[in-house]
């Protein structure tokens, strides 16, 4: 009686934090946004399509947690230099 998973990772990216969107930006409506502690990125996943893309930059070096502010920006904490990093759709 178990289904199996609608999406996974083969090796484990080792999820840090996921921001599910729910804001006001139509673009980020819905979708999932998990850090990636093992391979420095966070990926973006559409829960309609379980479609990924990622977002990879200098600063996503380990991700260690996500939130979302109140104005629907994407909050992240980096161990690559200690930051908290703001993202914003465009």
């Amino acid at each position: 009686g178990m289904e199996q998973p609608r999406h996974f990772w083969d090796p484990s990216i080792a999820p840090s934090g996921m921001v599910i969107g729910a804001t006001d930006h139509a673009r980020w409506q819905g979708l999932m946004f998990i850090g990636s502690l093992k391979f420095d990125y966070i990926a973006v996943l559409d829960p309609a399509t379980w479609r990924e893309t990622s977002i990879r930059t200098r600063q996503t070096g380990r991700v260690r947690d996500l939130v979302q502010a109140p104005d629907g920006s994407i909050l992240f904490l980096s161990e690559d230099n200690g930051a908290l990093y703001r993202i914003t759709p465009r």
